[in-house]
């Protein structure tokens, strides 16, 4: 190893120069990019194979913040709340706007209540996180509401002979991020609330 004093010995052309600080910040910024390429292929790939892993990892991640929201609501006083909106479809359904659509496939059917359904990925999700003994509002209607069954289901237009004897008024459906499951939450009005 040379010391200081001996490189200041050494001729002006045997010497080395220190790397400069953009030099090193150039070598800084070509690794992070390279790790970044090599990442972003790398979730570019599991996106194309593996999409429902994905998915479900985001259904994880929204449920973790679903979760850590409604707790803070619950401390301040705050109860969650959700929209009802049209009568409809898939077509309504896809509209995306925030509400649960009334879905008119369920309407025809005994012992089953009206059944308002949203996307996951536009609120639905919501619901996902709910239990038993969860107290919510419904905007435009007095009063809370209380989860008083929760049934989950595979993940296709449902018959309703699996809905049938559902508790509550009304139920708010959502299916799970990247899995063959649906939920259903049946609601009724909590006593004198």
């Amino acid at each position: 190893m040379t010391t200081t004093a001996e490189t200041d010995q050494l001729p002006r052309h045997a010497r080395k120069p220190a790397p400069s600080g953009r030099k090193v910040r150039r070598i800084i910024g070509n690794v992070l990019g390279g790790a970044s390429m090599v990442a972003g292929a790398g979730i570019l790939i599991l996106a194309l194979t593996a999409p429902q892993t994905i998915e479900q990892g985001y259904g994880h991640v929204r449920g973790a913040v679903n979760d850590v929201s409604a707790s803070v609501s619950e401390a301040q006083g705050v109860l969650p709340s959700v929209a009802l909106g049209v009568q409809g479809g898939q077509d309504e359904l896809d509209w995306c706007d925030g509400t649960f659509i009334e879905m008119v496939s369920y309407q025809s059917a005994e012992h089953v209540p009206p059944v308002y359904a949203a996307h996951n990925n536009c609120g639905g999700d919501v619901v996902l996180g709910w239990s038993v003994g969860t107290q919510l509002t419904i905007d435009g209607r007095p009063g809370t509401y209380e989860v008083v069954e929760v049934r989950n289901t595979e993940k296709h237009w449902v018959t309703t002979d699996e809905l049938v004897g559902l508790q509550g008024e009304l139920a708010l459906q959502s299916c799970f991020y990247g899995e063959n499951r649906m939920q259903f939450v049946g609601l009724k009005p909590v006593a004198g609330a």
